[in-house]
């Protein structure tokens, strides 16, 4: 009986092209791997957020606001600082905190507690702390530390830095313990990402001044950025923020460290005058898809840029149908991020 066998080149020729296989998915797997290893620090750092706010609930009986610090009110910046302050005690950065809230000398110089935002000398606004920072992110040059992760607002737009409810986890100086979570803190986000738009030129700053039609319709926002949402229209009179959404770690206002949960993931932000001031804040990362987000209890998940966001066309709430506790008009990821939304854990 005849047998049919390879011959040497043959042999050769399989090898050779398996070799060439192997050497042109190299580079993909290695690309793979490096991603999803950034995808896990990142998660990692929320959770460890997230950790810290809710030990911050334990000892203190509410979560912390979203601007301002107990006890310090009018004190230089603490009318302005962010929940990422006020937990770095529970973040074993005790030390930085006490340097921030009681003041310090270097040398011939002397810091009050809390000195202004923008005090460039101020060696704590200027020092990274790479818990708050997404590795797959790249690194530029900037006056402040940055942050990468901002706070929730739920379906909030209107009346964020003087709410007279709560809607979300954090706004203004709202102080919500886990007891407030009508949904549980299960079904409620906490935290999310606030790092990266497609558009990395312009270290993502946001679009400002903007008229309040925005707040009428938010999906507005998507006439600002050219049709695959990688830049910014100029040609129609678009301005930039001065500061980019993160861009100062220990900024606790809407354009620098919230986001509200009207557009889905991803999606262009604009406010209707600058830092400190209403408008749409979209959570957005530089993960393909999505972002990764924090619920209250602790737990991190990624959440699909194609959630079911409802009709973004649809007004944002006015405080008295936030008071009334209407159900939100921006679908599940609207409902995600309110603290009584009545929706389920496993929708998400």
């Amino acid at each position: 009986m005849k047998r049919s066998a390879l011959t040497l080149v043959e042999l050769l020729v399989v090898i050779a092209i398996l070799g060439i296989l192997f050497f042109l998915l190299t580079p993909a797997i290695r690309t793979t791997g490096r991603g999803a290893a950034r995808r896990a620090i990142c998660q990692n750092n929320l959770r460890q957020i997230a950790l810290a706010m809710i030990n911050f609930e334990s000892a203190h009986q509410c979560f912390p606001s979203s601007t301002g610090v107990a006890g310090f009110s009018g004190v230089g910046s603490s009318d302005q600082l962010g929940p990422l302050v006020q937990i770095l005690p529970f973040l074993d950065d005790v030390e930085k905190y006490d340097r921030v809230s009681k003041g310090y000398t270097i040398g011939n110089q002397s810091f009050p507690p809390f000195p202004a935002l923008d005090v460039v000398e101020y060696e704590p606004w200027k020092k990274t702390i790479p818990l708050f920072i997404c590795p797959k992110i790249p690194d530029t040059p900037s006056t402040f530390a940055k942050t990468h992760y901002g706070l929730c607002l739920g379906d909030r737009a209107r009346n964020i830095h003087a709410p007279e409810t709560a809607r979300g986890a954090f706004s203004g100086q709202q102080k919500l313990s886990r007891m407030d979570i009508g949904d549980g803190t299960s079904n409620t986000v906490m935290a999310g990402e606030i790092g990266a738009r497609t558009y990395a030129t312009q270290e993502n700053r946001y679009a400002i001044n903007r008229p309040s039609s925005i707040l009428e319709s938010p999906v507005e926002c998507y006439e600002l950025v050219d049709g695959n949402g990688e830049d910014w229209q100029f040609a129609k009179g678009v301005s930039l923020s001065s500061m980019a959404r993160g861009g100062h770690w220990a900024d606790g206002r809407a354009g620098v460290a919230l986001f509200n949960t009207i557009l889905p993931p991803n999606s262009p932000s604009a406010s209707i005058g600058e830092i400190g001031a209403d408008g749409i804040y979209s959570a957005s990362g530089p993960h393909p898809g999505g972002v990764n987000i924090a619920r209250l209890d602790g737990s991190v998940s990624f959440v699909d840029a194609n959630i079911d966001a409802g009709d973004s066309s649809q007004p944002t709430l006015t405080e008295e149908e936030m008071k009334s506790g209407v159900a939100s008009p921006y679908g599940v990821w609207g409902a995600f991020g309110t603290i009584d939304g009545g929706e389920v854990a496993n929708e998400f």
